[in-house]
């Protein structure tokens, strides 16, 4: 009785450890599986990201291609005595239509930036730099846009109120005077001239205030002893790249007391008028390409964070079936 039991153990022994090889073997050839399957898996989400980068690429050139030109043609054109107020209007439309821009890339820049402090986006920091650094390119090229039409204005300029009129009537020939045409004209390109300024400075000096609220955050932050070297590289960077920006908005405020009769040429009313429609739609087609870019900027983020972590997972199981066929697959 005791023999028998003692073989049925050693069966079972011999039995549970070929059952544990079997299956330790099996659990081996099924991580060998996937490794070819995570680096498809790469390769798909690499193949991604290039896609949406370039649709990306693509929305920005679009972009920037019409305003660069509309902007170009506005600049150079000025209301007339038959056109009144309607393109220094359209300009101001376009002044606010750019600040909305830049409002919304600097919302999507403060994201990252936060994102890139905490570290807790699977991203690596170069590509999250490098889209902050886009985002600051492009805020600068419209800063430039809106002062570019800011200089366009007409300025106020000494003009003669009345002038003498003659004509005729059943009773002869007679003289007079009449308000000066160009005069009225000059009091409307001063008042469109004054509002615009006041946007344009009330914009850059919005920005000042931004700036010297991060730059006072950032310097609270660095006192910080318990940051990490990554952690102050970030903020050390952050810093510099407010304090430029800082300086730059102080000489774009002086740059804008600067009153230089600009080299524009009059239109006519029907052709201010169709500023404004051309202006008014590219503003709406602008609103619909920045929600474009930025939704295509976060899908670009989720699909840079799928990508980090699969290419951590796929380091993983590779190191781990080398660590193993090392120790002889035990």
């Amino acid at each position: 009785m005791k023999k028998e039991l003692t073989l049925t153990m050693a069966i079972a022994g011999a039995l549970l450890g070929a059952s544990m090889a079997q299956e330790s073997e099996i659990d081996l050839e099924a991580r060998k599986r996937t490794i070819p399957i995570i680096e498809g898996r790469i390769k798909e989400r690499t193949a991604q990201i290039a896609e949406i980068g370039n649709d990306i690429l693509q929305l920005h050139k679009r972009v920037d291609e019409r305003l660069g030109r509309m902007v170009g043609h506005l600049a150079a054109v000025k209301d007339s005595v038959q056109s009144g107020f309607n393109v220094g209007n359209v300009k101001i439309e376009m002044i606010k239509g750019l600040e909305k821009a830049i409002e919304d890339f600097q919302t999507r820049r403060l994201a990252l930036e936060r994102g890139l402090r905490e570290g807790k986006s699977g991203i690596p920091p170069s590509i999250i730099e490098h889209e902050i650094h886009h985002f600051d390119e492009h805020v600068e090229m419209h800063i430039e846009q809106m002062l570019e039409l800011s200089k366009s204005f007409t300025k106020d300029k000494d003009v003669q109120r009345y002038v003498s009129v003659t004509g005729s009537n059943s009773g002869g020939y007679w003289d007079g005077i009449e308000t000066n045409d160009e005069w009225r004209q000059n009091l409307k390109d001063r008042s469109t001239d004054k509002k615009q300024r006041a946007e344009v400075k009330a914009a850059l000096e919005k920005s000042i205030v931004r700036c010297e609220s991060l730059i006072s955050g950032l310097r609270h932050d660095l006192e910080n002893k318990n940051l990490s070297v990554i952690e102050q590289g970030v903020l050390k960077s952050e810093l510099d790249t407010h304090l430029t920006m800082l300086n730059r908005r102080r000489s774009q405020v002086d740059e804008l007391l600067v009153a230089e009769e600009p080299d524009t040429t009059a239109v006519g009313h029907e052709a201010a008028k169709n500023l404004g429609e051309a202006v008014s739609d590219l503003m709406g087609d602008l609103q619909r390409d920045i929600q474009m870019i930025t939704l295509k900027h976060s899908q670009l983020s989720a699909e840079q964070d799928r990508l980090f972590r699969l290419r951590e997972n796929l380091e993983a199981r590779k190191k781990w079936l080398e660590n193993y066929e090392k120790k002889g697959g035990k």
